[in-house]
């Protein structure tokens, strides 16, 4: 008696289907790929660098903040909502900032520490000194990356244009020496210009060595924009794992981020460096110091007071000492200019005492930027300083 079509073995059917329609979807692959590839012939674009709308070029200042922004900034694995005022400086919220004010007004600035990447605004030291002192009108101009170069191009353009303060505080950067050296200069028509690290060398690459290289790529990275993205997103994964699990003697390793090597920090405790191009180091000091001199005269010729504040990286309390040579050059810098000079390297040493896993209390484990509690403690001196 013959088997009836209910009894049949589906097996063969359910297996046929799955290899059509994993044939469509190979098909639909090759496709998407060969698009992508006929559109984009210089790079993969899903790796291409993302449009951040908060950070703007400047032809006047070299780079600054988009006015009135608000939206996220990531910076690691934190992602920060973000506002700047009316000027393009970093905020509480947005607001309208008026050139001029009855009240009191002291204007910041510095680099990625005063911006205050990967914290909240009411987290960072200038949020915190807003907050302490709320009769005075807080600005914040600071923005990553900036040098005594940038810091008289902003606030001069800023004066020019009608905006009024009574007190510029410049919190400089142990990186402000070798941003001098290699990333800043002035064209033929003195406009300042901002250009790539090219010092030749991959030990003086301005970001540390990653504890996790990435591997060679695989051959269908190699063809595949879809393969290397998903091969980039892999590693990132894994060295986001690594730096999250890593050891401090992990991260010290040569040229790593908490290494005494790593070029970017190390001119105040090493002389030997070679990456800061064809000035030097002490050309480069040299270089920031007349920068700030302009500033310093720009500043006294509108009747604006100027105050100097410094503080360590981790190489400093590593590798350094209390009275370190970034200290002692703007403090000698400061003698009749400057109406405060704000040291925060005593205080981040005596914390050195107190709490043996220092680094990781007061930096992003795995960075050298301050985290809420390294800013709570700069904004602590700041403050007291200042009243």
């Amino acid at each position: 008696m013959p088997m009836s079509s209910s009894g049949r073995n589906p097996a063969p059917n359910l297996f046929r289907i799955l290899l059509i329609n994993f044939g469509v979807l190979l098909c639909l692959g090759v496709a998407a790929e060969i698009g992508l590839h006929f559109v984009y012939r210089d790079g993969n674009p899903f790796l291409a660098p993302a449009k951040n709308e908060l950070r703007i070029r400047d032809q006047h200042y070299t780079h600054g903040l988009k006015p009135n922004f608000d939206g996220f900034d990531a910076w690691g694995s934190n992602n920060v909502r973000i506002f700047t005022n009316s000027l393009g400086f970093r905020d509480g919220a947005t607001r309208d900032v008026p050139m001029t004010t009855n009240r009191r007004r002291v204007v910041f600035i510095g680099d990625s520490f005063a911006e205050s990447l990967g914290v909240p605004y009411e987290q960072s030291f200038i949020g915190l000194f807003a907050q302490a002192l709320p009769a005075i009108d807080v600005l914040n101009a600071g923005v990553s990356s900036y040098a005594p170069s940038v810091y008289f191009e902003k606030l001069k353009y800023f004066l020019d244009a009608g905006l009024k303060f009574d007190e510029a505080i410049v919190y400089i950067d142990i990186s402000d020496i070798q941003d001098e050296a290699i990333l800043y200069s002035y064209d033929k028509n003195g406009v300042l210009q901002i250009g790539l690290f090219q010092t030749g060398a991959d030990a003086c690459s301005p970001a540390p060595r990653a504890p996790l290289q990435r591997p060679e790529k695989r051959w269908w990275e190699n063809v595949s924009y879809i393969g290397e993205f998903l091969g980039q997103m892999r590693y990132s994964a894994q060295l986001a794992r690594t730096i999250e699990l890593a050891s401090f003697e992990d991260l010290s390793r040569s040229r790593a981020v908490y290494s005494r090597d790593y070029a970017r920090p190390s001119w105040t405790y090493s002389d030997d460096s070679s990456c800061y191009g064809a000035l030097g180091i002490e050309a480069s000091i040299d270089k920031a110091k007349r920068q700030m001199d302009r500033l310093y005269e720009l500043l006294a010729s509108r009747g604006v007071a100027l105050s100097v504040g410094v503080y360590p990286w981790p190489q400093q309390l590593l590798y350094d000492k209390v009275d370190s040579r970034q200290a002692r050059l703007w403090r000698e810098w400061c003698a009749g200019k400057c109406r405060r000079f704000f040291d925060h390297f005593p205080d981040f040493f005596e914390h050195k005492t107190q709490e043996p896993d220092f680094v990781r209390s007061l930096y992003f484990w795995g960075d050298f930027h301050l985290n809420a509690r390294g800013n709570q403690l700069l904004a602590r001196r700041l403050i007291e300083t200042f009243e």
